[in-house]
């Protein structure tokens, strides 16, 4: 079974006031659970000593977030348990999946991702020794895209979806991969301020570690429709230009 520890990660132990409800609520449901904060002190002594073959490359990424990203493959493949972001609220006791090997979450922003938000997995689970393998080699991936792309490919979501493609799902026994209603409902990256959640998790405010890109992806994602319009309507008068300048001169 999946042992019942939750870990969670921050720069130090104050976790931000706007966090503080989402921890206490996951360790308020789960309080038999043994909970560990990892602060970035902690994260590099364990990393130093755990695995120290990896050390290099973890003391070498260019941003802190993806430390942590890293980190949880090499906390969950020592201890296992439960990784979760500070920004999820839980909802509902999930003692029914640790009876599998492997619990996985769907995007809420992407149904074709996988999160890397959330994880249950057993001890010494072959995938997760796969993902830290690779880490090294994409350490480096879509550094020259700006910092989102980069972060997303080299430890993030992307690099998780990609893990799973390439070890191939039906190569992972005994995995569970929860669905967008399970997961995060109807919250997304545009809507986590008011949204309702799922069966086990809410969505709040997060996004600590975007930058001016990402900011930027995230408004073009949550108004697609509106710039699809405004382009339409501009394709529209540059079409019609001369027959909207004719009517404008005649009017006046």
């Amino acid at each position: 079974m999946i042992p019942k520890i939750i870990h969670q990660t921050w720069k130090t132990n104050d976790i931000p006031n706007n966090w503080k409800n989402a921890v206490e609520s996951c360790k308020k449901k789960y309080n038999d659970y043994q909970y560990i904060l990892w602060t970035h002190e902690t994260m590099e002594t364990f990393v130093k000593n755990e695995y120290p073959d990896f050390y290099n490359v973890y003391m070498s990424y260019k941003n802190d977030v993806q430390r942590c990203d890293s980190f949880r493959y090499l906390i969950l493949y020592k201890y296992g348990g439960i990784y979760l972001d500070l920004d999820i609220v839980c909802k509902k006791n999930f003692d029914i999946l640790l009876k599998y090997d492997l619990v996985i979450a769907r995007s809420p922003n992407n149904k074709f991702q996988i999160t890397n938000s959330f994880y249950m997995v057993t001890p010494n689970h072959p995938f997760i020794k796969f993902c830290i393998n690779n880490l090294p080699s994409y350490k480096d991936s879509f550094k020259y895209f700006g910092n989102h792309w980069h972060i997303m490919n080299s430890t993030g979501p992307w690099f998780l979806t990609k893990m799973i493609n390439k070890y191939g799902e039906s190569n992972i026994k005994n995995i569970y991969i929860l669905n967008n209603d399970e997961f995060a409902g109807d919250c997304n990256t545009c809507n986590e301020d008011s949204c309702k959640g799922g069966i086990y998790f809410r969505h709040i405010v997060g996004n600590s570690w975007h930058s001016l890109d990402s900011k930027f992806y995230n408004l073009l994602l949550c108004n697609w429709y509106i710039i699809l319009i405004t382009i339409f309507i501009l394709i529209i008068i540059l079409i019609y230009k001369k027959t909207i300048l004719k009517k404008l001169k005649k009017f006046y």
